[in-house]
């Protein structure tokens, strides 16, 4: 089924049995029909094609290496196509957190998805690209940890309507007593949308959230948490013209990154109330870049705990 003009309607087309074999696969996996593997399909389908001019064969759509400009920002992993498109990579991991008995931190699958889900979906969006595939790959086995945390990716992702793809691997072969996953987002834009190296002189630089760390994010107040639908929506704004998102290494971690990475010189506030040094965890705060008259403008467009931290010298 395929939409068009707000309707759906049926369209016959034939297809090779091993292309039904893994849409079906990734249809069970996902807890989706067919038609939603292929409509997921098309859509990153016609994203890719945009702007290249009209259709073409792909069996003759070549891109050499040298014809991809590949630059590490951060965490981040940057690839600038011939076409002016760009394609923004980010992952991250984790171990000994979830239901398993052995699991230092104890956290259902479910949120365990979240949490993870929402780290690299906010890394993408900060740069400026629209999250289309998650892969995840998990240490356990599909039933039942697996299926909760591949929910709770599901879930997280659904909020920004993100979920092109979601592919990934199981641990079926051994029986494993603790958890552990890694995962990454692909993401997409043109690269002139890239919110990367855009901060200017005298902009101020805000916090967006406050740093949480393992109970205390889920014990956090929905003000005190930035949230993935809040980046988006700030990765749409033209008056920001920067975000970075703070994990482990803090505020102040974050700010030296951005530094080493742009050349920023940047000088932190004397009366500030948060701890800039203390990890954030799965991105519970993001640094903003801003004009000091739109500091208005951004309160207005997320309704969480917002600090001017400091400045671009």
């Amino acid at each position: 089924m395929l939409k068009r003009a707000g309707k759906m309607e049926p369209v016959n087309i034939r297809i090779p049995k091993t292309k039904i074999q893994k849409i079906d696969e990734i249809a069970t996996r996902n807890g989706i029909t067919r038609s939603e593997v292929m409509r997921h399909a098309l859509t990153i389908y016609f994203q890719l094609l945009e702007n290249i001019g009209g259709f073409i064969n792909l069996r003759s759509l070549k891109i050499s290496p040298n014809e991809i400009s590949i630059s590490k920002c951060g965490d981040l992993v940057i690839m600038k196509l011939k076409n002016g498109q760009a394609l923004v990579l980010a992952n991250t991991s984790s171990g000994g957190i979830g239901p398993k008995k052995e699991d230092v931190v104890k956290l259902d699958g479910i949120l365990l998805g979240r949490l993870m889900a929402r780290t690299v979906l906010i890394k993408v969006l900060s740069s400026g690209a629209q999250p289309i595939v998650l892969v995840a790959n998990l240490s356990v086995g599909f039933f039942s940890t697996g299926s909760q945390i591949f929910q709770g990716i599901r879930e997280e992702a659904h909020k920004i309507n993100a979920l092109g793809i979601l592919e990934g691997h199981t641990e079926e072969n051994i029986e494993t007593n603790q958890t552990g996953m890694g995962i990454t987002a692909l993401g997409i834009c043109m690269e002139k949308e890239l919110k990367i190296g855009k901060s200017m002189k005298n902009d101020l630089i805000v916090a967006i959230g406050k740093p949480k760390v393992r109970e205390e994010v889920l014990n956090a107040g929905t003000r005190s948490i930035v949230m993935v639908e809040d980046v988006q929506k700030l990765s749409e704004r033209e008056f920001i013209h920067e975000i970075i998102p703070v994990g482990h290494e803090g505020i102040k971690g974050s700010l030296e990154m951005m530094r080493s990475i742009s050349g920023y010189k940047y000088k932190i506030g004397e009366e500030i109330d948060i701890d800039i040094e203390k990890s954030a965890g799965p991105s519970t705060v993001v640094l903003v870049t801003l004009e000091g008259e739109k500091i208005e403008m951004l309160k207005k467009s997320v309704k969480r705990d917002i600090q001017v931290v400091g400045k671009i010298l």
